[in-house]
């Protein structure tokens, strides 16, 4: 993806989300987005370079598939955050009144979104338009908890990701971009099987 594509993206589908969650909590404080967009989109290459270096060796000019490159975004929005929580979690500390989880792992949330906005536009990549318009309301479909959980699947994934920006767990820089590759994958899969959707194996890659 080049840079061109990215920043379209960033300002058509993320800015109005990131916006809308900024409206919605006075606590949250937004960042310079023209110096986020810039500094996640070197994130991103830097992650997709160390990606394609492990998978096909340095030099190569092999691409990675859109699921690797959704893993390489949600990992450059974790390393570079959107929102500024300081006042949020100061207000959490003194009041001790609760809070939506989605606003408590808000910068987790817009990397989870970045990922699969920016994968769904390559999953729309050869199709007709009415599965692209499936595509563009629906995805993703996250898969239900067991009963008896107390989060929903959601928070559980912003849960997850939280705990990679914990020094106490992995660490921001020890980001599983394999791991979350796959998760991706998986995400995408089992949304084609819950709309009825045929899998399409697509060469639109980065």
């Amino acid at each position: 993806m080049d840079k061109e594509s990215f920043y379209k993206i960033f300002n058509n589908e993320l800015v109005p989300f990131i916006e809308q969650i900024g409206d919605n909590n006075s606590l949250i404080k937004t960042n310079d987005l023209s110096k986020c967009k810039k500094e996640i989109f070197n994130q991103y290459n830097e992650l997709k370079q160390q990606y394609k270096d492990v998978i096909f060796g340095k030099g190569s000019e092999r691409l990675l598939d859109r699921h690797k490159v959704a893993s390489s975004i949600c990992g450059a929005f974790l390393r570079i955050p959107v929102f500024n929580k300081t006042e949020l979690i100061e207000t959490l500390k003194r009041t001790r009144e609760p809070v939506e989880a989605y606003f408590y792992y808000v910068n987790e949330l817009i990397a989870f979104y970045a990922g699969y906005k920016y994968l769904s536009f390559y999953m729309m990549y050869g199709r007709d338009y009415k599965e692209k318009k499936i595509i563009i309301e629906d995805f993703p479909v996250i898969p239900p908890t067991i009963r008896n959980s107390t989060h929903g699947g959601l928070s559980s994934i912003l849960f997850n990701l939280s705990q990679i920006k914990d020094k106490r767990q992995i660490g921001i820089e020890k980001y599983d971009r394999y791991s979350y590759a796959m998760f991706f994958f998986m995400l995408e899969n089992y949304f084609y099987l819950d709309k009825n959707m045929p899998v399409q194996v697509s060469n639109a890659k980065q």
